[in-house]
């Protein structure tokens, strides 16, 4: 890749618009936009068929790591017939498919050589975007049976049916190919290098992108022993409030632990509780079990919140009193309500958890005494 390549991938960069008239360049919105590029490169063994070690490194103008591209020149060969594929695959700093570049007056071709219109090379751009596909549960030499005279690239009425919609009509072997190599060994070892050089200002911009999948890997791949700024804090703590419930949970499970020694981070955490889903509550609650000790103002509100509860909730709140041992002469009033619920199975979980307690209240003992000897 020269540098006239180098700027014009810049300009796609900062359009993102599809079609570039000089060349064929196709792209998907990147994890967060540049302003400016500067690209470098590594030597990477990609462990698979494709000729060439070289991993291009997109940085912004920051300094921080942008995206990734590989130039791919090699043949589609089916039955001794070969067709040379030359294009350059772009991905995102998470490894997520961003687009593709064709060389000026390079295109690419179906049966009988026939070049791509418009609509196929959109039709590729949204397949290859998808990580899910079909063509991942076949080897090459099953996508279309060995006939006498096949066309190197044709889709005859004999391509099995699982593909038909996971390729574009007339080039299976070339989707095939294509996809293979944006979603295999490449990305992972683009995920790899990022997640080597992960820094908080880059996973902020991780996790302010509007895509989810972006946002998701984010969450999974921030290193434990990563120093977390105040801003990266506060922005896994909002991201528990997201309306993406795998966005949501994930963020509450990446929360570490040792955050939740104070009644301030756990408030971060516990504000969202009410306007959440009953999965992410769970979430909620499981998370504030971990920590040393819980807060009495959340235990006080949990607990006034009781009698409007659901039986699995008000057992997940009672469980995460009891890993506390958290009891005091307000809640233990409001729980020794619950034993006339007429829900027996709430009036049995709050006997069960006041029976482990103990309990001073001469009236919450009276309540214990009287529930007992009604279930006997």
């Amino acid at each position: 890749m020269n540098r006239t390549i180098y700027l014009l991938f810049a300009v796609v960069l900062l359009s993102l618009s599809g079609k570039n008239p000089e060349t064929l360049t196709y792209f998907h919105s990147p994890t967060f936009p540049a302003q400016n590029t500067t690209i470098s490169h590594e030597v990477v063994n990609f462990n698979d068929t494709i000729p060439g070690d070289t991993l291009f490194i997109i940085k912004n103008e920051d300094g921080l790591l942008h995206s990734y591209s590989r130039k791919i020149l090699t043949g589609v060969c089916i039955d001794g017939e070969c067709r040379l594929l030359n294009i350059t695959l772009y991905w995102t700093v998470t490894g997520r498919y961003l687009g593709f570049q064709l060389p000026q007056g390079e295109f690419l071709s179906k049966t009988e050589h026939d070049p791509f219109t418009q609509q196929d090379y959109e039709h590729l751009h949204a397949l290859l975007a998808d990580p899910y596909s079909n063509l991942a549960n076949y080897r090459m030499e099953e996508l279309v049976p060995m006939v006498e005279n096949d066309e190197v690239d044709g889709v005859s009425a004999a391509t099995i049916a699982g593909v038909k919609d996971y390729i574009v009509e007339n080039a299976v072997y070339t989707s095939y190919t294509l996809w293979h190599i944006v979603h295999g060994t490449t990305s992972k070892k683009i995920q790899a290098h990022t997640q080597k050089h992960l820094q908080p200002d880059l996973a902020i911009e991780i996790l302010n992108s509007s895509n989810q999948q972006d946002v998701i890997w984010g969450l999974e791949n921030i290193p434990s022993d990563m120093a977390w700024t105040k801003a990266l804090q506060d922005k896994l703590f909002a991201l528990t409030a997201s309306n993406e419930l795998l966005v949501s949970n994930k963020a509450i499970e990446g929360i570490p632990s040792n955050w939740l020694d104070n009644e301030k981070d756990q408030l971060k955490l516990f504000s969202h509780f009410e306007n959440s889903s009953y999965f992410t509550q769970v979430k909620i609650l499981n998370k504030l079990g971990e920590a040393p000790k819980l807060a009495t103002s959340i235990q006080l509100t949990l607990a006034e919140n009781l009698p409007e509860l659901n039986g699995s909730m008000v057992k997940h709140v009672l469980d995460l009193f009891t890993i506390h041992q958290a009891s005091n002469r307000e809640s233990e009033k409001i729980i020794a309500s619950l034993l006339n619920h007429e829900n027996q199975f709430i009036a049995r979980k709050a006997f069960q958890f006041l029976n482990q307690q103990p309990i001073s209240n001469r009236k919450v003992i009276r309540q214990l005494e009287k529930y007992e000897q009604k279930q006997n």
